[in-house]
């Protein structure tokens, strides 16, 4: 390096690197963008991770609220349906019909879903009692294609609902509200059935079994 770019360096306050003919300059620079090149990785992962995190946060946060909301709403539903009656038993009025469960004779209930033949989702609630000839099976279906669809499917549902409602009403009873048996198959088999019509009665509809068989403590409960 001349003299006069020392001096020019030496001003500037850079570093002055000195080699003799055939060796090769130091490496600082190539050092330095690594280092560079390293610290924007690091910063970029970290960056990346905190916002993962919070992401995360966001959607636990929103499922919570989400899974409040929905137990606010079914004791809503319940207190709605539920009056006080006998403490010894616990009285479903369901569309029409009547079942009368003894709390202390409860020996277990059940509420699991399932797809039946044809497409059919059913949500069935089952409670079985001490020294029982029968279960008693409270069930909601239907198509499958209305559980999970919310745009032309469930129109379609709909649509054919009115009609059945409508020509239900001219004969005099709804008949797809009644349950469905296969003669003898289900009327032999030791069970009690009965339907609703809307699911969120029916998760209300074990709630109050269930609260009642907890408590000791009977209820009145109707669905219409």
């Amino acid at each position: 390096m001349g003299t006069r770019a020392n001096a020019i360096a030496k001003f500037r306050g850079e570093k002055i690197y000195s080699f003799r003919t055939g060796q090769r300059p130091p490496f600082v620079p190539l050092l330095r963008i690594m280092k560079t090149l390293s610290l924007c990785f690091f910063l970029c992962t970290t960056f990346s991770l905190l916002a993962q995190g919070q992401n995360e946060n966001n959607n636990n946060n929103q499922t919570n609220q989400d899974a409040t909301q929905k137990e606010d709403e079914l004791e809503a539903r319940v207190k709605e349906l539920e009056s006080n009656g006998n403490n010894r038993f616990w009285q479903g009025n369901i569309n029409g019909g009547e079942i009368m469960v003894a709390v202390d004779r409860i020996g277990a209930i059940s509420k699991t879903q399932f797809l039946l033949d044809g497409g059919l989702l059913c949500t069935e609630v089952v409670i079985d009692t001490l020294g029982g000839q029968s279960l008693t099976r409270i069930y909601h279906v239907v198509p499958a294609s209305e559980a999970v669809a919310a745009n032309a499917a469930t129109k379609i549902v709909d649509r054919a609902k009115e009609v059945l409602d409508n020509n239900a009403a001219r004969a005099g009873s709804k008949l797809h509200e009644l349950v469905q048996k296969s003669y003898p198959a289900t009327t032999h088999a030791h069970t009690v059935e009965f339907r609703v019509m809307q699911l969120q009665d029916l998760e209300a509809l074990y709630a109050s079994l269930k609260n009642a068989w907890t408590s000791g403590k009977g209820r009145n409960f109707t669905v219409k």
